[in-house]
């Protein structure tokens, strides 16, 4: 049986994934699915670095070949009119996994191939990105009380050796930064046993995928980091970050996540702003290292600088 194909872009932050997406969706009548362990949570916005756009009413149907049966399912988010799934869809305090996100991800392509549109896959999160393409089988680790009343009396430091012992391949992809993903990457490894990678049974790939990676120079990659940086602090992500913190506090997982937890530090009088600032720079800079280590092992990705060299891959993909 033929498999469906499927078009995927993967890249560090700020490195250009939502500009080329949106090109390839206009180009090849797709519907773009978005790969990030953020972007899903509403309100979320400015330190999550959302595409702007708005939510689909189901009365009005602009997007392609819908049938009135979709009129009462989740609608998508659109932006610049291209259907994007994968954003908006929880509130920051409801919790959302690997094989959660890999459930809807195979829903949403089943139904975009079903109204003969492309599933285009983008984002930076290679968890979320290896579960859909490697086909996954996830079992979930539940919440180890004990472990974690232990691991968290330990410093930041001893927690990174504790991995570093049993995991040394987590270390490079784990956000060390972030003690909540610390622990838990922690609390899996120990709980079953494995790596986090033999946690990550693969299966038999269910789709003809194309993958394309964002190359980029890392001195403009970082200088994109910093603008990008800058850019969210004029737009107000101060304030958006004083607002979830009133309603849901700076504890919860999504709260803990690159661009709020270095604001709620200066909210709670540990920073100043300007050291929040720099220190949320050189995060994602970190952040991006680590985004970066994650996919140049997976052989299967064509690093492009050029449209054209996207175009060469599309007509040979598409032969």
């Amino acid at each position: 049986m033929e498999k469906s194909k499927i078009i995927v872009i993967v890249g560090p932050t700020a490195s250009g994934k939502t500009d080329l997406s949106l090109r390839l969706a206009r180009q090849l009548n797709g519907e773009i699915i978005t790969a990030d362990s953020r972007t899903l949570y509403r309100g979320m916005n400015i330190g999550t670095a959302k595409p702007e756009g708005h939510q689909a009413s189901s009365a009005g149907t602009q997007f392609r070949n819908w049938k009135i049966s979709d009129l009462f399912v989740q609608q998508p988010f659109m932006v610049k009119d291209i259907p994007h799934w994968g954003i908006d869809i929880i509130n920051p305090d409801e919790p959302f996994s690997v094989a959660d996100f890999k459930a809807y991800a195979d829903e949403r392509i089943a139904d975009i191939i079903s109204r003969e549109q492309l599933p285009i896959i983008v984002g930076g999160t290679g968890l979320y990105v290896n579960a859909v393409i490697d086909n996954w089988s996830l079992t979930e680790v539940k919440e180890n009380a004990e472990l974690r009343k232990e691991l968290e009396k330990l410093s930041d430091e001893r927690l990174i050796l504790r991995l570093e012992l049993a995991d040394r391949d987590a270390v490079e992809t784990v956000d060390t930064a972030n003690r909540r993903r610390l622990i838990r990457a922690i609390e899996i490894v120990e709980t079953t046993g494995k790596t986090l990678a033999e946690n990550q049974n693969k299966g038999e790939c269910k789709y003809e995928v194309l993958m394309l990676g964002m190359k980029i120079d890392r001195e403009l990659l970082y200088e994109r980091i910093d603008y990008r940086v800058d850019k969210m602090i004029a737009e107000g992500l101060v304030d958006e970050v004083r607002g979830l913190k009133n309603t849901y506090g700076c504890e919860i997982n999504a709260m803990t996540g690159i661009g709020y937890r270095q604001i709620c530090a200066f909210l709670d009088g540990y920073l100043k702003l300007r050291d929040a600032i720099e220190l949320l720079k050189r995060d994602t800079r970190h952040y991006a290292k680590r985004q970066l280590t994650w996919f140049k092992r997976d052989a299967r990705i064509h690093w492009i600088s050029e449209y054209e060299e996207v175009n060469k891959l599309l007509k040979k993909f598409f032969a």
